[in-house]
């Protein structure tokens, strides 16, 4: 297995941006203080074996995605993935130019009704599987970067691991809130409501390094 640390330490940092700096998923997180409160009430749960239950739900479908988007890679020839590789950090780093710029493409899906299941439990691991999935389109510059850094590694463990790390990544949001209390949660996530333009241009900025350092010193100096 190739061991590659620094793409599974971006790959985390990826997924725990992608629900922080997307505007249709910051409205997921009053929902789910709902939640926490309304069963922790009616005892029977706590607020952190439901944290661990949405992140299992987190996991489940990154795990899902991850398997499909990796064995797709794995049948692709060498040739097909070295066109694929500087085409995807190509739409990386114009992504990240328009992050810079303050476009939101966020803005442009409808919130979706959460699913509910029979128990608190089955509800929390939907929740966190449909939290999963809205996060991805809401924020596509952080799922670009992944798909670049899977289009780049061979070894499928190695792949997959980073859809994994991602997952924990977009968990991690839930799973701090489910320890803070209901006052500090709402501390938290008012202040990402207000600042996400610029944590959006932030990670921009961050994400644009990534795109280059691939475009040129990986790709550009292998063939000149």
């Amino acid at each position: 297995m190739d061991i590659t640390p620094e793409t599974w330490i971006i790959s985390f940092l990826a997924g725990l941006y992608t629900p922080l700096g997307a505007m249709c998923v910051l409205p997921l997180y009053p929902g789910y203080l709902a939640f926490l409160a309304g069963r922790t009430k009616t005892g029977g749960s706590s607020t952190l074996t439901l944290g661990v239950a949405v992140t299992g739900g987190v996991l489940l479908a990154m795990f899902s995605f991850g398997l499909l988007f990796v064995s797709i890679l794995k049948v692709s020839t060498g040739d097909v993935l070295e066109i694929l590789g500087p085409a995807i950090y190509l739409i990386l780093a114009i992504m990240s130019v328009a992050m810079i710029a303050g476009f939101d493409i966020g803005r442009f899906f409808p919130m979706i009704s959460t699913p509910v299941g029979r128990t608190p439990y089955i509800t929390a691991t939907l929740f966190g599987a449909f939290f999963g999935l809205v996060a991805l389109p809401c924020n596509p510059g952080s799922i670009i970067l992944l798909f670049a850094i899977s289009a780049t590694t061979a070894d499928f463990i190695a792949n997959f691991i980073n859809f994994v790390l991602f997952g924990f990544g977009m968990a991690s949001p839930l799973l701090l809130l489910s320890f803070l209390s209901m006052e500090k949660s709402r501390t938290f996530i008012s202040f990402f409501t207000h600042h996400h333009m610029s944590i959006n241009r932030i990670a921009g900025v961050l994400m644009l390094i990534v795109a280059l350092y691939y475009l040129i010193f990986v790709f550009l100096l292998e063939h000149i």
